[in-house]
């Protein structure tokens, strides 16, 4: 069952890395931001510009294509931005940290853990046994992406390999 509370007290936690969770939730938004802000500047600005070798600012097509692929790029959040949360694992239990709210359920309450492919740093989805709803975690850098392939090398990540093994999930 899950439990509301923050009293628990873990014995030796591993937790996700903050950064890469404020990265996936923020990076996103700053990139869209960015493909959008640097055609206006050189809208703006002309005479310090030049496309594709030729000093003024860049056609409407360029600008239209710059300003599209940043609204594209901002909205990916969006998809995961209420499925991330920031997790902090210990052999007995698991500690899902979702904005205020914290949600403590046991290795046994998991349906399903996974790394998800193509992914770097790593990150994991997770379902508990109650829910059709899934989480996002990331672990740390530790591991390595190579095409769609990812390996996490976290303690992390040793930690998941060896739950899941004893459970089964």
């Amino acid at each position: 069952m899950y439990i509301f509370a923050k009293h628990t007290v873990f014995k030796n936690p591993v937790n996700s890395d903050r950064t890469i969770y404020f990265s996936f939730r923020y990076l996103p938004f700053v990139l869209g931001l960015v493909f959008i802000i640097i055609p206006i500047f050189a809208h703006l600005d002309p005479e310090n510009s030049t496309f594709n070798g030729e000093p003024g600012p860049p056609d409407s097509w360029t600008t239209a294509l710059f300003v599209l692929i940043g609204i594209l790029i901002g909205l990916v959040p969006f998809l995961y931005k209420d499925k991330l949360v920031v997790v902090e694992l210990d052999n007995q239990n698991i500690r899902i940290l979702k904005d205020e709210e914290v949600i403590e359920v046991s290795w046994l309450d998991i349906k399903t853990i996974k790394l998800l492919p193509a992914i770097f740093p790593p990150v994991y989805k997770l379902t508990l046994v109650d829910s059709d709803d899934y989480y996002l975690f990331n672990t740390t850098r530790w591991g390595i992406n190579f095409l769609i392939f990812t390996w996490d090398w976290s303690e992390m990540g040793a930690l998941i390999r060896k739950k899941k093994k004893e459970l089964g999930i």
